[in-house]
């Protein structure tokens, strides 16, 4: 027999692992991990191959850097410059 759970009680639709049924858990979305893992091996081996160009035609530039220390120099620097 079927769980029932109260979504306004419940807005995340939290569920555990399922040890009788559906009673603490669903277990078709656990089944879903089973029909459907063949996925996760396929994406794995495409950008496996999208990886193995980068060896051929590696990157001509720098990598992006997303911390502040360059913006930081260069205030630095425009700071020394206007107390010459």
């Amino acid at each position: 027999m079927p769980y029932l759970t109260n979504l306004r009680l419940d807005p995340f639709e939290r569920t555990g692992w399922p040890d009788s049924g559906t009673k603490y858990g669903a277990q078709q979305y656990f089944d879903w991990f089973k029909y459907e893992f063949w996925r996760f091996v396929f994406v794995q081996q495409q950008v496996e191959k999208l990886a193995m160009t980068a060896i051929e035609f590696p990157p001509m530039q720098r990598g992006a850097s997303f911390n502040l220390d360059a913006v930081k120099a260069k205030i630095e620097a425009a700071r020394a410059a206007i107390a010459k």
